[in-house]
């Protein structure tokens, strides 16, 4: 029982600090994607094209797979894609003609958000009540990461009558940016 308490508070400090990345990384690629979206509209007359969202759905990806290199479960498949942490990105300007949360594979259970819960809309973009400035654009990212605990226990029996399921949590984050073009 000592044993399974120790690993336990070691996994607790694992999972923590797994959380920290995961949070960083949907914080950082938010940003970045928002710079980006800046970027692009300030050098570009006559409004975004699917390219143009497609890149910064693409810069958003990049920078959560470069943030979460340092994560115990991190994955790359052949081709430099990254598979773990998943994300999915969102441009909230009204017109996101990339398509908000395509990078997501349906079929992962374990990640509701990723999933379309909740669902992407613009009800977060910035409102000036007197009407004198329009609301600001922003970029949402989303990221789900599967951690795996130290030892895969599937109901284990304890004293008194306890069971215990140890094995594997995802963890959801998801965040937001505003683009500030002023």
């Amino acid at each position: 029982m000592l044993l399974v308490l120790l690993f336990g508070l070691a996994d607790f400090g694992r999972v923590f600090t797994a959380g920290i990345g995961v949070e960083a990384a949907a914080r950082n690629a938010a940003e970045a994607a928002a710079q980006e979206y800046l970027q692009v509209v300030r050098n570009k007359s006559g409004g975004l094209d699917t390219t143009d969202y497609q890149r910064i759905h693409q810069v958003a990806i990049e920078t959560v797979c470069r943030e979460a290199a340092v994560l115990p479960n991190h994955a790359v498949d052949g081709g430099g894609a990254c598979t773990m942490p998943l994300a999915a990105v969102c441009v909230h300007d009204g017109n996101d003609l990339a398509g908000c949360g395509t990078e997501a594979d349906p079929a992962v259970t374990g990640c509701s958000a990723l999933n379309g819960a909740p669902a992407w809309n613009d009800d977060n973009m910035a409102y000036d009540p007197l009407g004198a400035v329009p609301p600001l654009p922003y970029i949402e990212v989303r990221v789900c990461y599967r951690f795996t605990t130290l030892f895969n226990l599937t109901d284990l029996t304890l004293p008194f009558g306890w069971n215990l399921t140890l094995g594997e949590a995802w963890l959801e984050r998801g965040r937001e940016f505003a683009v500030a073009n002023y």
